[in-house]
């Protein structure tokens, strides 16, 4: 039963985003008027087979994948008023990016699933104590998270700024509720005016204003309980696993997952030098080293984050923000597969399975967030102009419209080349991903 719920979840997770890809094809190939002659989700033989309005629908042996098959593409297709060579080239456009339109639209969707699930709750974080102030009297430390105020939840500065300021206005003291790395704490506090040395001088801080004597910051609350660790990543290399928590980084303590990418990668260029890493894993702590130009993508961990859900408007809001927001990380991210560092990072079949497989014991909201990231890596990356892809056919459409003739069988070849190397490529990388696996459960 413990391996049954993985594979399940693998099983759907990957026959969702495979369906949803070959349907885009299907659809538009359908609203062109082009015959389809075949629909199959995986590749070899013939499993389960039904023909339905002139197209055969098949289940096939091994489901890495799946195929449709269009009237006219081949080279010695016939070329009739329901082929796909005789159709405008803007349908056949559509028809050829249909797979990858389904996959960015299955993205959107689940993006609007996540952020009805959740959205990562908001805090305020306690970045300084003044030591004069009433704040550092009773024991509030730097990266104490504030939760709530006289019992009501803190979500931002502003809100913070106003109870002290209403507490202060009555000269009452407030309740305040901390959460110090898991541990909850309460604290009775009197906002007051106080002074604090100035270049050899006593002078008002906070411009004379009532106050706790903190700086602080408005933080999402993502814990540093590692919930994803990709095969072949830094984490991995390190000996990180899913389900430790991070304690501290180079001799600084962690408070938040985010503290981790930032004391690891401080200027967003790489660990200047190795850096050690202690965690706690089973009650025991453990210290790893994370080696020299780690950066937050070869990093390769997902922290596990503390969700809420917000009012019906305002989950609209940010779920559009997000759907903007998530499209241009990914498109820009897209470069890193030029550089060796994105080369590692790329997952074949057996590192995509084991993401899946960490993310069903995460929980339904890291499942959602990997098949969101595998179906839009999947859109994007099948419109690059490689041949055998979905862009590469797009490209020799594009030559042949601007009146660049290619001969259809030297084209024909050049997909069937391009079809070996992918091949080869995802063979090199399973390997490397069973490497990759063995040091991280090893």
């Amino acid at each position: 039963m413990h391996v049954i719920g993985p594979i399940f979840v693998i099983v759907v997770v990957l026959g969702l985003v495979i369906f949803v890809h070959e349907a885009g094809h299907l659809l538009f190939a359908k609203l062109a008027r082009v015959e389809v002659t075949d629909f199959a989700l995986g590749f070899g033989p013939s499993l389960i087979s039904r023909k339905w309005r002139g197209t055969r629908y098949h289940i096939c042996a091994f489901p890495l994948g799946g195929f449709v098959r269009v009237s006219g593409m081949e080279p010695d297709d016939p070329i009739t008023e329901s082929s796909f060579r005789a159709k405008h080239p803007l349908l056949r456009f559509l028809i050829l990016a249909g797979g990858s339109i389904g996959n960015i639209t299955l993205a959107v969707v689940l993006i609007f699933v996540l952020s009805f699930i959740g959205f990562p709750k908001s805090a305020v974080m306690v970045q300084w104590v003044v030591p004069e102030g009433p704040a550092a009297e009773v024991d509030i430390r730097a990266g104490d998270i504030i939760e709530k105020v006289d019992g009501q939840r803190i979500t931002d500065s502003h809100s913070l700024a106003e109870r002290i300021q209403d507490a202060a206005a009555r000269e009452r003291p407030v309740s305040i509720t901390l959460d110090r790395q898991g541990e909850t704490l309460t604290r009775e506090v009197v906002p007051r005016r106080f002074t604090v040395e100035e270049d050899g001088k006593q002078v008002p801080y906070n411009e004379g204003r009532p106050s706790l004597g903190v700086m602080n910051v408005q933080v999402n609350k993502i814990t540093p309980l590692t919930v994803l660790v990709t095969s072949n990543s830094a984490a991995a290399n390190a000996g990180i696993k899913p389900g430790d928590r991070i304690i501290s980084v180079s001799g600084n303590e962690v408070v938040l997952g985010t503290d981790v990418y930032f004391l690891i990668d401080p200027e967003g260029e790489g660990a200047p030098e190795p850096v050690d890493v202690v965690l706690e894993r089973d009650g025991k702590r453990l210290t790893v080293t994370v080696p020299e130009g780690t950066t937050i993508a070869s990093l390769g961990v997902v922290f596990d984050m503390e969700l809420e859900r917000l009012p019906f408007k305002e989950t609209i809001a940010r779920a559009m923000q997000n759907v903007y927001y998530t499209t241009i990380a990914f498109i820009s991210q897209l470069r890193l597969l030029a550089t060796a560092e994105g080369a590692k990072m790329v997952a074949g079949p057996l590192g995509i399975a084991e993401l899946i497989s960490q993310s069903f014991s995460a929980g339904p909201y890291y499942v959602i967030m990997i098949t969101m990231v595998i179906t839009l890596n999947l859109g994007l990356l099948n419109l690059f102009p490689i041949p055998a892809l979905d862009g590469g056919h797009i490209l020799f459409l594009f030559l042949n419209s601007i009146g660049l003739r290619i001969d259809k069988r030297k084209e024909a070849l050049a997909h069937k080349v391009g079809f070996v190397v992918l091949i080869s490529l995802i063979l090199l990388i399973t390997f490397r991903d069973a490497l990759g696996l063995s040091r991280l459960w090893g």
